[in-house]
Parts: structure tokens; sequence; C-alpha cells
């Protein structure tokens, strides 16, 4: 028993570690940031650009519902919230399509599909309201009932802006480099089943965080310690995109 307790203190402690460590090279960039930002200053630096954060599905709208009835909306808000948090950190200005478990259809649609349609053509708005230097990330996980055996994160990017496929490169490589060195997997363009990327004229990507189908990542997503890794992952990614 004594042995057992020692182990989960020292894991407890471990994972502890691992997020002040994040904080604190996520606080080191920021300042270096600022710094950068305040030799520029009256030289034409570009202005800090917006990320638009969208946490997929939401009130009603559950999404794919995953291994154990695990499903998506519940992992998507947290790993946006924890993602909107680490970006502030290093210097961006964010704004998030939701931030808690609702949909965000106007009161006069109806039915369940007027809500949905309302709701995606909404998020849609706020991706039209971003400047030329701003971009769009939304977060969701894959399915895929024909095998459980895929997993790992995947990252499909909007075809319309040619920032987005270097957007999506750089948090697919910040993800594999930091957190799954075995993914294999590569950067997609969306197709007209996204409709956000497919119709969106900035730049734009879609991070699937993993499968709800494979009982290997349904455990990892459902833990806190590993979204702040993945949020921690991606945001590195963002950052490089951005340097």
């Amino acid at each position: 028993m004594i042995l057992i307790r020692f182990r989960l203190k020292r894991a407890l402690w471990a994972c502890a570690g691992l997020l002040v460590a994040c904080l604190c090279v996520a606080l080191g960039i920021f300042s270096l940031r600022q710094v950068a930002r305040q030799t520029a200053a009256g030289v034409g630096q570009t202005p800090v650009p917006v990320v638009l954060l969208d946490a997929g599905h939401g009130g009603e709208d559950g999404g794919a519902v995953g291994l154990g009835g695990v499903v998506e909306k519940d992992i998507n808000l947290p790993v946006t919230r924890k993602l909107n948090t680490f970006l502030r950190v290093m210097g961006f200005e964010t704004r998030l399509t939701r931030s808690t478990d609702t949909s965000i259809h106007d009161l006069t649609a109806g039915t369940l599909r007027e809500r949905k349609v309302s709701d995606i053509h909404n998020r849609f708005a706020m991706i039209e309201q971003l400047g030329d230097n701003d971009f769009f990330v939304s977060i969701h996980q894959n399915q895929f009932p024909a095998s459980s055996s895929a997993h790992g994160t995947q990252v499909f990017y909007s075809v319309n802006h040619p920032r987005s496929v270097l957007l999506a490169q750089a948090i697919q490589k910040s993800v594999v480099r930091l957190l799954q060195p075995t993914n294999t997997r590569k950067v997609k363009p969306s197709g007209t089943e996204i409709y956000l990327l497919w119709h969106s004229k900035k730049p734009a990507v879609l991070v699937e965080c993993g499968f709800l189908s494979n009982a290997g990542d349904v455990e990892k997503l459902q833990q806190d310690s590993y979204q702040n890794q993945m949020a921690f992952a991606i945001a590195c990614g963002v950052l490089q995109y951005n340097s």
C-alpha cells in the first residue's frame, strides 16, 4: 500500500511538473515576443493576429459518440479552453465561438436541423469578421467505426487560402514532435464535408485530436493532463506558423 501511494504521488508530481514546465516555456516565449514587438514599434510591424478558436459541436449537438459512450463535445470544449489559455500566454489575441456547452444558433431556429444550420452559419459569420492577418482553428475528435486501430491526431486545412496548409503542417509537426512521435498521419485538404473550411477565405484548419473509436485515444483524451499536453502542442504549432 505504501509503495502504491508513493508511485501515485510521484505520478501526480510528474504531471504537475510537466504542466509547470510548459507554462514556463510559454511565458518565456511570450516575454521574447513582447520584447520583439517593443523593438519593432513604429517601423510598420504586423499587428498581433487574432486566433478564432472553435470547440466543435455543443449543446444538443454532441458530435460523435465513441467507445464507452464518450461524447465528442465533452472533449472538444476543455481542449479548446486550454488551448485558449496557452495562446493568450504566448501573446496572441483569441476569440472563442463558444466557451460553454451550448449551441450558438439563432433563437428563431425551430427544428433541430434549423438549429444546426443556424449554428454553423453563425460560426462562419465569426470567421468572416476576421482580419487579413487572423486565422481559424477548430477542435474536433475523429471516429472510424470500421476499425478501432486508427489513432492519432490529423489536421485538415482549407484550400481557399495558401497559408492554411502551412498552419496545418506546423500544428501536425508540433503534435508529432511533442506528443505522438510514432504518428505518421499527413495533413489533408478539406472537402465539402467540413463546411467551415470549405467556405472559409481566411487561413483555417480543423484539428482532429484523436479517434473516439480507438480505446487508447479515448482513454488519453479524457485525461486532463493529456488535454493540457495536446493543447500545448497545438499552441506551439500555431506559434511556429506565426513566427
